[in-house]
């Protein structure tokens, strides 16, 4: 897994403003906040896709050899600052000192899980 991204992509789901995709439900955007939190988010725009596979958590993006984690999980996370660093980082303090110098803290991402969680709640 890779770190060079600083700012979210066009889509990205922890984005705050109009182009983050939003989840179906709010159980749906808690599923997804936990499992980044404690799995690592990948990008999905260098991420491998896998579909259909027996296991339903294999289902979705996962992390390839020169996947990008998400930046906007990444800004997300230290912007809430809940346990810093976090387990999908593998709790490395020196990795989220330099994730904290890189990235953009400008860019439009939800700077809590609530305020996260409801913007798929209000899309529906």
């Amino acid at each position: 897994m890779r770190f060079d991204l600083k700012r979210p992509c066009k889509n990205c789901p922890f984005r705050s403003d109009e182009t983050g995709i939003r989840f179906a439900c709010r159980e749906r955007a808690e599923d997804i906040e936990e499992s980044a939190y404690r799995s690592g988010f990948p990008c999905h725009l260098s991420a491998d896709l896998i579909e259909d596979s027996p296991l339903d958590e294999m289902n979705g993006y996962v992390f390839g050899e020169e996947t990008q984690y998400c930046a906007g999980h990444i800004i997300f996370e230290l912007k809430s600052g809940m346990g810093l660093p976090w387990p999908g980082i593998d709790n490395d303090d020196e990795l989220a000192d330099r994730l904290s110098a890189q990235v953009d803290f400008d860019a439009p991402v939800f700077e809590t899980v609530e305020d996260f969680v409801n913007a798929s709640e209000e899309a529906r």
